[in-house]
């Protein structure tokens, strides 16, 4: 009998990265098998059916993945929160009682003025209703954020530390503005000082402190309990649900830990200090009944420092076989792209100060930069300062890679680390072959230098440059390495390579849980 699935992500959002659609993908998979499979979540979302909603139609989960909110259920409900009736436009005239109110430039957003005092701030979301609500005192201090689900029922308020603007407490609501868990906050070091829940009847039922794994791993263990049947197996995707993981101890439960990313601090270099967020994990590995690595390098890496384990196991990402028809010839031959977060860990500005010498030798060279993050401003300004904007265009989220990578010639990763660097994977089966620096970990398993693509000196910036002013200027040679990464990675990185290796590791970590 299968056992029941349960993946474990602290957020799922539309808008999202790799790490994120590797779950999903990999949560689908197994609803695609037949396995009963969960999503559990654990972050504070009102927006959580709109999330599952369109997900579905985006098609980017199987229908039979059931996605699971924490919040939702402590609040009272047995099944997860679907999408049945439209948002609520929101009323500015309610919401400003009447006062003055002034439009934030490029936000949906308003400050509230009495008499000429600065007394709230109203978000709205895209679709106008209404997001949060920021009161003020005299002195302009925030005092407390009101935040609204899409149809205009109070979830959370977060009473503020005047001084320092940050939480600490923060309150969670019912749709009869009863409170079913609080939080109080270390304002300065943002540590969570007390958790408590409440039942309808506004007594406290569970209260936690200095906490904040125990009420997760209690809500986690009622679910298996509620749904795993007699074998479940656990998945931990994501480093914030980690010690929710390694303290699971069911009887019924296998524990599975997956690593996205590498576990290198800076320089990233192999003998570089363990990232914080990867610690616990790494020094707990005997807990989990099997541990998943992105790539060979990093588990040989991680054995090397930490010495044999019998629980190392490797499953790198695959990409889906697409019905839609793979670019032939019609690429545009001007045109490079990135598909990334705009995040320094990235290092987008590495591929835009190489892009400068493209232009200065192919003038009518192009390059499409797609994503979102906090690093737009800067990159903005910096291709301002090279003159380059006409030629360098950052793009905005996209739901749909492969037509990115369909039209290009080309993709380029500059990224400081990657677990797997799934965007040269995704790039390879389109065709577009990849200039990457050569990084831990990911792009050496899928680019064989000069064959299908390139692997450069990491931070030559120059040999970057020359390598994409090579690909412009010889289109042919582009395909010609185009058609062989997409062989290679039907060949290497395959659904049924997939598919036996994730049933090796569910077969053997079933087999060292329940060996007795």
């Amino acid at each position: 009998m299968k056992p029941t699935m349960f993946f474990l992500i602290n957020s799922i959002d539309i808008l999202r990265g790799g790490l994120t659609r590797a779950s999903l993908k990999q949560a689908s998979f197994f609803a695609e098998m037949g396995y009963e499979t969960y999503m559990l979540t654990f972050n504070f979302n009102p927006k959580y059916p709109i999330i599952r909603d369109k997900l579905l139609e985006m098609n980017k989960v199987h229908k039979n993945v059931t996605i699971l909110n924490m919040y939702e259920e402590l609040e009272g409900y047995d099944e997860p929160l679907t999408l049945t009736i439209p948002s609520k436009k929101a009323s500015l005239t309610e919401l400003s009682n009447g006062m003055s109110i002034d439009k934030r430039h490029k936000r949906n957003a308003y400050r509230v003025y009495n008499n000429g005092l600065y007394v709230k701030y109203i978000s709205l979301n895209e679709d106008n209703s209404l997001d949060f609500i920021d009161y003020f005192d005299e002195n302009r201090y925030r005092t407390k954020r009101e935040v609204y689900d899409p149809w205009g029922n109070l979830k959370k308020v977060a009473f503020m530390n005047l001084l320092l603007n940050k939480p600490n407490q923060l309150i969670y609501y019912d749709n009869e503005g009863r409170a079913y868990f609080s939080q109080w906050n270390d304002p300065e070091s943002e540590i969570i000082q007390r958790v408590n829940i409440f039942n309808k009847n506004s007594s406290i039922t569970h209260t936690y402190a200095n906490d904040n794994v125990t009420h997760k791993l209690d809500w986690l263990t009622k679910t298996i309990n509620k749904l795993g049947g007699e074998r479940s197996v656990v998945i931990s995707d994501t480093r914030s649900t980690d010690e929710v993981l390694i303290k699971l101890d069911h009887p019924k439960a296998a524990k599975v830990w997956r690593l996205h990313s590498s576990h290198l601090d800076s320089p990233f270099t192999v003998d570089a200090n363990i990232t914080p967020a990867v610690k616990p994990a790494l020094d707990n590995l005997e807990t989990f009944d099997a541990a998943v690595f992105l790539t060979e390098e990093q588990k040989n890496d991680v054995t090397k420092r930490l010495g044999e384990k019998s629980n190392l196991m490797v499953i790198p990402h695959y990409h889906e076989e697409s019905t839609k028809t793979i670019k032939s010839n019609n690429e545009d031959n001007k045109l490079g792209v990135v598909i990334s977060r705009l995040s320094s860990l990235k290092r987008l500005d590495h591929t835009i100060n190489a892009f400068k010498y493209v232009v200065d030798e192919i003038p009518d060279a192009r390059l499409e930069i797609w994503g979102t993050g906090n690093q737009e401003s800067s990159l903005k300004k910096l291709i301002k300062e090279l003159n380059l904007k006409e030629n360098v265009y950052l793009k905005g989220y996209t739901h749909n890679p492969d037509e990115i990578y369909q039209k290009a010639l080309f993709s380029v990763m500059t990224s400081k680390k990657e677990g797997f660097a799934l965007s040269v994977l995704e790039s390879m089966y389109n065709k577009a072959p990849v200039i990457s620096y050569e990084i831990k970990y990911g792009p050496t398993d899928m680019i064989v230098d000069n064959e299908n693509g390139y692997i450069i000196e990491n931070e030559n910036i120059e040999e970057l440059a020359n390598k994409m002013i090579y690909m412009f200027k010889n289109p042919d040679k582009s395909r010609e390495m185009g058609e062989k990464s997409r062989n290679y990675i039907d060949k290497h990185f395959n659904k049924n390579i997939y598919k036996q290796k994730w049933l090796d590791v569910i077969d053997a970590a079933i087999t060292t849980k329940f060996r007795s």
